[in-house]
C-alpha cells in the first residue's frame, strides 16, 4: 500500500530537496512512512555509502492514507473466522467510522461489506450494497460481482443472476471461473439442469476453464434428479479434462448408486472399478445389494463375484440372498452348470442353501421338460467329475418335475438320489408329495411318507400341510382330519392355508363340519372372510 501511495504522490507533484528535483523514478533509495493522525509523508534520503543524511518531511493530505488504515482493520475482520453476525456488526461499525469522516468508500471497502453480508446469507444486504456502489458512481469489480453472484446462488435466485451476468458483460467485467461456478450452483439449486449444461458449454466457447467444483456441482445435481446418464457423461468429461477427480472419489460412489437404481450396467461397472477398485471405498450393504441386482440382471458374473467378496470385506456375514444374484447372473449367461456350483460355494462359505435360494434355477426350468432333463444331465456330469452334487441342486430338479406335473419324471429323479451321491432330506420328500398333489395320486403320496419314515426323516409342518392338501384331492378325505389332529397333538397351530383348503373341500362336499372348521379358524385367530363363509351356500 505504501509503495502505491508514494507513486501516486510522485505523480501529483515533483519532490524537491536543496534545489534538486526528485521524480518518481528516484525513489529507490527512499522509504515511505504514513501516520494516520495527520497524513504526513516522511521521506528519508540515504547516500550510497549507507550513511543517513538530511531528513525531509513533506506534509500532504491524501484521502487514501486514512482509508488504508480502515482497510487494514476490515481485512483483519475478514481473515478472522468469527461468528457471521458479529463479523457483520464489526464491518458495519468500521464503515460507519469511514462515513463519519466523510471519506468516500472504494471497491475494497465494498468488498468487505459484501463479504460480511454474504457470510450472513443476507441477500437483501448484498443487493443494497451493490445498488449503493452504483449510486456512488462505482462500477463493481469482478470480485465484487462474484460475491453478489455467490449470495444469489445460495438462495437459487437464477433470474437475478442472469441479469447480473449481462450487467457484467455490459460493464466490461469478464466472467471468471468463480463467476460461472456461482451461476452453475444457482441453476443446480433450482434443478435447472439443462440450463447448467448449456452454461458449461458456454464456458468452453469463451475459453473459461471449468474447475472440478463446476463439474461436481452439475454431477451432484444430476444424481439428485436421478439422471445417472447425464452425471456419468459429465464425470467422464471431467476426467478427460484432466481434473483431479481423485480428490472427490465420492462422485464415483454416488454415480454408481444412482446408476444401479436405473439398472445401468455400464455406469455401475465403471464406477465400481473406480470407487472400490481404485479408491478402496466401502459402500453400505444396501448399495452393494443393489449392485448385485444389476449384476444378476445383466449376467455380469465378475461384478457379482466382486460384490459378494466386498460384502465380506466390509464385515457383513455371508447370507443366502447374497449368492442368489450370482446364480441368476450365470443363468442369464446360459451357464446352468456354474449356477449349480454356486450352491456348493454357498455351503462351503457356511450358508446352507434352501429351496428359496434355488428359485432362479427353478424359474429357468419352468415346466420345460427338455430343460429339466438337461439340468439332470448336468448333475450326472458333476458326479462324473467327482464333484459334490449339492442336495439343493438335486431338489430343484425334483421341484421342476413337480411343477411340470410330471409324476413319473419326478419319481424317477427322486429314485436316482443315491446314484448321484445325494441323501434326500425333508424338502425332497415334500417336493415329491407336491407332484402327487398335482396329479391327485394319494397312493404314491402314502408310499413317499412310508419311505420317509424308513429314512428316519422327521416330517415338518409343510409335510403335514401337503398331506392334508393331497387328502382333499380325494373322494375320501377323512385323512385330512387325521393330519390336522396330528399337527395339533405336537402343540402346532395348523397353518391358515390348511383350514382354507379343508373348508373349500367341505363346502364342495356339503359336509356340515364346514362350520366347525370355521369356528376353529377363528379360535386360532385366523380371519374368516365373507368369501369363505359363502362357499358352503354356493355349493348347494
Amino acid at each position: 500500500m505504501n509503495r502505491l501511495i508514494l507513486s501516486r504522490i510522485g505523480a501529483v507533484q515533483p519532490l524537491k530537496q536543496k534545489g534538486k528535483q526528485w521524480t518518481s523514478r528516484n525513489v529507490n533509495s527512499m522509504r515511505f512512512q504514513s501516520t494516520e493522525a495527520n497524513g504526513e509523508a516522511v521521506l528519508e534520503q540515504t547516500k550510497t555509502n549507507g550513511n543517513v543524511t538530511k531528513r525531509s518531511i513533506i506534509k500532504q493530505s491524501h484521502p487514501t492514507v486514512p482509508l488504508a488504515a480502515f482497510h487494514n482493520r476490515l481485512d483483519s475482520q475478514i481473515r478472522h473466522k468469527g461468528a457471521p453476525k458479529k463479523f457483520l456488526d464489526n464491518v458495519l461499525s468500521i464503515v460507519k467510522e469511514i462515513k463519519q469522516q466523510n471519506i468516500k468508500l472504494d471497491q475494497t471497502t465494498y468488498y468487505a461489506i459484501l463479504t460480511a453480508y454474504s457470510r450472513n446469507k443476507d441477500q437483501d444486504g448484498v443487493m443494497r450494497t451493490l445498488k449503493e456502489m452504483k449510486e456512488n458512481g462505482l462500477i463493481p469489480s469482478v470480485d465484487n460481482y462474484n460475491l453478489v453472484l455467490e449470495a444469489l446462488a445460495n438462495s437459487g435466485n437464477v433470474k437475478q443472476q442472469s441479469i447480473l451476468k449481462e450487467e457484467m458483460k455490459e460493464n466490461n467485467r469478464p466472467l471468471t471461473t468463480a463467476s460461472y461456478f456461482h451461476l452453475l450452483r444457482g441453476m443446480c439449486k433450482q434443478d435447472e439442469l439443462e440450463f447448467a449444461l448449456d452454461t458449461l458449454e458456454e464456458m468452453k466457447k469463451t475459453n473459461v476453464q471449468a474447475n472440478l467444483s463446476c463439474y461436481a456441482t452439475i454431477i451432484n445435481a444430476s444424481l439428485r434428479l436421478s439422471d445417472a446418464p447425464t452425471a456419468f457423461t459429465v464425470l467422464k468429461e471431467a476426467e478427460n479434462a484432466g481434473l483431479p477427480i481423485q480428490s472427490q472419489p465420492r462422485l464415483y460412489m454416488d454415480a454408481m448408486r444412482v446408476g444401479a437404481n436405473s439398472d445401468s450396467e455400464e455406469i455401475v461397472d465403471y464406477c465400481w472399478n473406480k470407487a472400490i477398485g481404485t479408491y478402496s471405498m466401502r459402500p453400505d450393504e444396501g448399495t452393494l445389494l443393489n449392485v448385485l441386482r444389476v449384476a444378476a440382471k445383466t449376467g455380469n458374473t465378475k461384478l457379482a463375484t466382486d460384490t459378494i467378496r466386498q460384502l465380506s470385506t466390509s464385515g457383513y456375514p455371508y447370507k443366502e440372498h447374497y449368492f442368489t444374484p450370482l446364480m441368476e447372473a450365470f443363468i442369464v449367461k446360459g451357464d446352468l452348470k456354474s449356477a449349480f456350483n454356486v450352491l456348493d460355494i454357498m455351503r462351503v462359505s457356511g450358508v446352507s442353501p434352501t429351496l428359496r435360494a434355488t428359485l432362479p434355477i427353478r424359474k429357468q426350468l419352468d415346466k420345460d421338460v427338455e430343460a429339466i432333463d438337461k439340468a439332470y444331465y448336468i448333475l450326472e456330469e458333476l458326479k462324473k467329475e467327482n464333484k459334490v452334487v449339492d442336495i439343493s441342486a438335486f431338489n430343484v430338479v425334483v421341484a421342476a418335475c413337480a411343477d411340470a406335473k410330471d409324476l413319473e419324471r419326478t419319481i424317477a429323479t427322486y429314485r436316482e438320489a443315491s446314484a448321484l451321491g445325494v441323501q434326500p432330506n425333508v424338502d425332497t420328500y415334500n417336493l415329491v408329495i407336491e407332484a402327487c398333489i398335482q396329479t391327485r395320486m394319494k397312493g404314491m403320496g402314502n408310499v413317499v411318507i412310508e419311505e420317509m419314515k424308513k429314512a428316519e426323516i422327521t416330517p415338518n409342518l409343510e409335510t403335514y400341510a401337503k398331506m392334508m392338501e393331497l387328502s382333499c384331492t380325494q373322494k375320501n378325505y377323512e385323512d385330512a382330519f387325521v393330519y390336522l389332529e396330528e399337527m395339533k397333538s405336537y402343540d402346532i397351530v395348523p397353518p391358515e392355508n390348511c383350514y382354507v383348503r379343508l373348508a373349500q373341500k367341505l363346502a364342495f362336499e356339503q359336509d356340515p363340519r364346514f362350520h366347525m372348521v370355521l369356528e376353529e379358524m377363528e379360535t386360532f385367530g385366523y380371519k374368516v372372510t365373507p368369501r369363505i363363509r359363502e362357499l358352503y351356500g354356493k355349493s348347494r
